[in-house]
């Protein structure tokens, strides 16, 4: 797997990303110039980087396991779970002592966080809830959205097969997109306007758009299939949809995540085939394979920051901002490397040690019924 370093670096990169944009929004910050504001602005999308890899990765190992493994849905459900519930159901769990359960701004006007919120927090359905999306958990609406696609890979592995039909689905995704946050936009559930459309942007089929990108990541990249393959009329639907877009005035189909996206989509091909030693090195790999951790855990290393009044260092603002953020990485490696080995790595372990059984057993199975012909 050393050829695909650069797909740790990926996840690095869109770690620091996020950390990034929420070292500049959580606790107390100086004025800084409206430039580094803009950048860490940017950081947000890292979430995006981490959507788009993820559809990537998914697709190589479904591709593999799907040729040698007996039922290799079912254990790519086991193997999705233990890799995402234990750090998740911790987090879970910190967030609560952490916060309580009172009043928090995506609760919106509800007051408290009830035993269903937690309970579609343990079963990943909160991303269908405007109000427990990410209300418990901070950045748990990443992971909601990230389930969503899980369940929906096994269908897309068997439907998506070439890189034409990826471009496809990348332009059925814009138009899902589109028609379905254009209903919810014109027919809200909720009453409060800036917290609904705050809902818009975290709910699955604003960012179906970028897992489809990772598929056509997956075509181009492993497969080695040239665009020169994408149809004409599939080229001319994109077009179509951009001409849209400039006559109508409008970024409901290529809007600023979708965009970035893109860029994200370009910058993986490019590192992929050259591997920078700028993005590609043993520091941003090692941070890409404790990333899951990082992404839970530097919330609560800014809370602890500003609850001690640690996040105010330097009295100008540039340099207290990237003192903050590295303060905040720095703690973040420490506590994640610790976690990634006493939780994320045992219990990826374990959930392998059931699969191998459960295959095991089939196999036993089959055997024996062989020989009873």
């Amino acid at each position: 797997m050393k050829k695909l370093e650069y797909v740790d670096s990926l996840r690095g990169i869109a770690v620091l990303a996020v950390i990034l944009f929420h070292s500049n929004q959580i606790g107390r910050h100086l004025l800084a110039p409206e430039i580094l504001n803009k950048i860490s602005s940017s950081g947000i999308y890292g979430v995006q980087l981490f959507f788009l890899t993820s559809a990537f990765t998914l697709y190589i190992s479904f591709n593999t396991r799907y040729k040698n493994e007996i039922n290799p849905v079912r254990n790519f459900f086991i193997r999705r779970f233990f890799r995402i519930a234990p750090m998740y159901y911790l987090a879970i769990f910190y967030y609560l002592l952490q916060d309580g359960f009172g009043p928090r701004y995506w609760l919106g006007d509800k007051t408290e966080i009830t035993i269903s919120n937690i309970i579609s927090n343990i079963t990943f359905t909160h991303g269908f809830n405007p109000y427990w999306v990410n209300s418990l958990v901070p950045g748990g609406w990443s992971i909601a959205i990230e389930m969503i696609f899980y369940a929906l890979l096994p269908i897309l592995f068997l439907r998506i097969k070439n890189i034409n039909q990826a471009f496809n689905f990348f332009i059925l995704s814009l138009i899902i997109k589109l028609v379905v946050t254009y209903f919810f936009i014109k027919y809200p559930l909720i009453g409060n306007e800036q917290f609904w459309n705050g809902y818009l942007f975290f709910y699955f089929p604003r960012q179906l758009p970028i897992f489809s990108l990772g598929i056509l990541l997956y075509f181009v990249v492993i497969e080695k299939q040239e665009l020169s393959k994408i149809s004409a009329n599939s080229v001319l639907a994109l077009c179509v949809l951009a001409y849209l877009q400039l006559v109508t005035n409008s970024s409901l189909i290529f809007e600023r995540h979708v965009i970035f996206g893109l860029v994200f989509f370009l910058f993986a091909v490019s590192i992929s085939r050259y591997n920078s030693f700028l993005f590609v090195n043993r520091v941003i790999t090692f941070i890409g394979k404790i990333s899951f951790s990082m992404y839970l855990v530097h919330f609560a290393v800014l809370h602890w920051l500003n609850y001690f009044k640690l996040d105010v260092v330097s009295e100008i603002g540039t340099v207290n901002y990237f003192l903050k953020f590295f303060i905040v990485v720095i703690i973040s490696i420490l506590i994640s490397t610790f976690l990634y080995k006493i939780v994320e790595v045992p219990f990826q372990s374990f959930g392998k040690k059931i699969i191998l059984k459960l295959e095991k057993k089939h196999q036993n199975i089959s055997k024996n019924k062989s020989n009873e012909i």
